[in-house]
């Protein structure tokens, strides 16, 4: 029999102060498996909400050890937890420890410890009948501006035993949270602190020789540790705020030169009138009333204060609840909150200034702009193309274009920046084979964007089997929807507007990688079904800005095939204008046309903002980007969407540069095609796919 073990939090919302009374011990029949049973150990209450925390402990015949994946698990318990009249969010996550698998047994030996930050707390010692046992302590629960961690003193008592002991940062006795692992009585300092970086530690005990005495003794406690940034929610976030809240939040910063900023995700301050009823939340900030709203923007709220502390209160009427809000807090210089960038005033974002984008709703960072997305040389403000910026070729009067190519700068809106937060000034050093960050950051990541072929005809029509390895076709039922790219070897990027109604069912979808002919099948194909859909939260499909979608495969493409994910460029990769570029799909040929049965290819070039502007508006956002030509003819049509538009860098690499949006009808002169910019969701893209899980 092999044995699993898995943790997840369950959180059961009370509004009105219900007691939820936890089974000590329930078995369901999982995944259909015989015999495979489920135990739920007893649960923790906490203020506010309820928060069980269980372990899961699985006995699965070796035969069925496939079958109990996470997501099976995760789906069974979410069905079983559904049947409750309460709002369950439902976390889950995989721990294994060779070294301190818990049998099922030593249970019985179980500590939970509630930890002051007052005085130290002697914690009961382990069950010696027994051959293992575990702590479970806690801090307690800090506010908006303090957090608390976990100091615990452990002290041998016996001059000589084979006990072991392990101590974990957090919840899960995972090797990833490992802090250290003491073994022997005499081969270990005789006392020794360990220090968390949260609110939870988990010690674990394993007996080595039977003894009557305990071999070590415990003790803990909690201290508190001072927040610059962090997030506050309203009560059982993300579940609906109650009638009736009232939530306070008091801040102190450091000094009087540093001002608070409120950052909201799809909501917005804005003042209120007098008599003004605030039916989406009321906020008091230093004496003034704003009113909240709801949107599809990213907002932040800047606070100037007056003096070095201030209170922020939220309310909701008697009679009137709202989606759970949640708020991101962090300092700010006040006299320079944005630090080598613009402040958009209308929205308070910090934005790139100049770099031929309009962030700001009024453009005001694209303003008086003496180089706008190039790089201005000190000596005379001449201006040079970023591409010739560290090429070893001077193009500024005094060759400052070239200095500081091999170190550290200043950062800058444009400057790329390491895993270490070493910002360089060379453009685009991600993955061109040589090192450039001092921690190589730069070079990692980069099994991407590599090929075996190479087009040999601009504006050709069919392309080669194998030519584009990252280019996927979108299915259901056989029938090709849209297209796609891959970007690692269990994501896909694709467009947010190819989901909606039935088709944002993960089920209803087939990927297909290294797919050329849609009417033949290949040995050098794969077929892969989509585990999840991730659309942007700040997608709009009236507008289509952020008209991005992520698919999670059900397992990674296998080896043998085709397919190769394309390179996600950095937030700061330069796109010049008028770079050469390609779009790849099964798209109509002509407008209001039929699929092609072959993978097309077409040559496109990137147009400035301006001329995009020329030709849609103010129907182009900064999450947009134009390509095509002005006399029309090449463009994606109808059946390319969410495909991927490519474009070369010097190192033979290709990136992701735009995802097939929207465009007025297919190749017509005047209206380029529009993509959705992928640099302006880079960030959104690689904490999906880089998360855990």
């Amino acid at each position: 029999m092999s044995r699993c073990i898995l943790t997840f939090d369950w959180s059961c919302i009370l509004i009105y102060k219900t007691f939820l009374q936890c089974p000590h011990k329930l078995s369901i029949q999982l995944l259909s498996a015989h015999g495979t049973t489920v135990s739920l150990l007893p649960c923790f209450p906490r203020e506010g909400s309820v928060v069980a925390h269980f372990w899961l402990v699985l006995s699965v015949p070796d035969s069925h050890v496939g079958k109990v994946t996470m997501e099976r698990v995760s789906s069974c318990l979410h069905s079983l937890l559904g049947c409750s009249s309460l709002p369950v969010a439902l976390f889950l996550s995989p721990t294994f420890s060779p070294s301190f698998l818990l049998p099922a047994p030593s249970t019985d030996c179980y500590r939970y410890q509630v930890v002051s930050s007052s005085t130290a707390v002697a914690m009961r010692g382990p069950n010696t009948q027994r051959s293992s046992c575990l702590w479970h302590l806690r801090a307690p629960q800090g506010s908006s501006t303090q957090s608390f961690r976990l100091e615990l003193r452990m002290e041998w008592l016996l001059p000589e035993c084979r006990d072991r002991l392990a101590v974990y940062d957090g919840l899960t006795p995972t090797d990833t949270h490992l802090i250290t692992s003491l073994y022997g009585c005499s081969r270990q300092e005789r006392v020794v602190h360990v220090l968390s970086s949260g609110e939870w530690m988990t010690v674990v005990w394993k007996q080595g020789l039977y003894n009557y005495k305990d071999p070590f003794s415990l003790s803990a406690q909690a201290w508190t540790t001072e927040r610059v940034q962090g997030s506050l929610r309203t009560p059982f976030y993300p579940s609906y705020y109650p009638p009736d809240t009232n939530c306070t939040w008091t801040f102190t910063v450091p000094s009087a030169d540093y001002g608070l900023s409120l950052e909201f995700e799809g909501y917005e301050l804005s003042r209120a009138n007098y008599n003004q009823a605030c039916t989406q939340g009321q906020w008091m900030v230093q004496n003034r009333r704003f009113c909240g709203t709801r949107g599809l923007q990213p907002y932040a709220e800047r606070l100037y204060l007056l003096s070095t502390a201030t209170r922020v209160v939220m309310t909701s009427e008697v009679s009137i609840t709202g989606p759970g809000l949640q708020v991101h807090y962090s300092l700010f210089n006040q006299s320079d909150p944005c630090p080598g960038q613009f402040l958009c005033t209308l929205n308070g974002l910090c934005v790139p200034a100049c770099d031929g984008i309009k962030d700001c709703p009024n453009g005001l960072d694209e303003r008086n702009c003496v180089c706008i997305a190039q790089y201005q040389c000190p000596e005379d403000s001449q201006c040079v193309d970023y591409f010739k910026v560290c090429d070893q070729h001077p193009d500024c009067l005094e060759a400052m274009d070239e200095e500081n190519c091999t170190e550290g700068v200043q950062c800058t809106d444009k400057t790329y920046v390491c895993a270490d937060g070493t910002c360089l000034k060379k453009p685009n050093p991600e993955c061109d084979f040589i090192t450039d960050c001092p921690d190589a950051s730069d070079e990692r990541h980069c099994d991407c964007g590599l090929r075996q072929f190479t087009s040999r005809v601009v504006g050709g029509v069919n392309a080669t089997e194998g030519e584009w390895p990252w280019q996927v076709s979108l299915q259901i039922g056989g029938r090709h929807v849209c297209g796609g790219a891959l970007v690692s070897s269990q994501w896909v990027v694709s467009a947010a507007h190819c989901f909606y109604d039935d088709r944002l069912s993960p089920r209803a979808w087939t990927v297909y990688l290294g797919k050329f002919l849609l009417n033949r099948s290949s040995q050098m194909e794969d077929a892969i079904r989509v585990q999840q859909i991730l659309l942007h939260q700040y997608y709009d499909d009236e507008t289509h800005d952020y008209d991005l979608a992520l698919l999670r495969l059900e397992r990674p493409a296998a080896p043998g095939t085709l397919a190769q994910p394309a390179c996600l460029p950095s937030p700061t990769h330069q796109q010049e204008p008028e770079l050469l570029c390609w779009v790849t799909g099964w798209g109509a040929l002509r407008e209001g046309g039929t699929p092609s049965n072959v993978l097309q290819k077409v040559d496109v070039r990137l147009v400035s903002e301006e001329a995009c502007f020329r030709s849609y508006g103010y129907m182009v956002t900064p999450r947009m980007l134009c390509a095509g030509y002005r006399s029309g003819e090449k463009d994606a049509c109808q059946g390319d969407s969410g495909g991927p538009l490519v474009c070369q860098e010097n190192s033979g690499r290709w990136f992701l540069a735009g995802v097939v949006s929207w465009g007025k009808g297919c190749g017509r002169a005047d209206y380029y095609g529009v993509y959705t910019r992928v640099t302006k969701l880079t960030g959104w893209i690689k904490e999906h796919i880089s998360g855990p899980g």
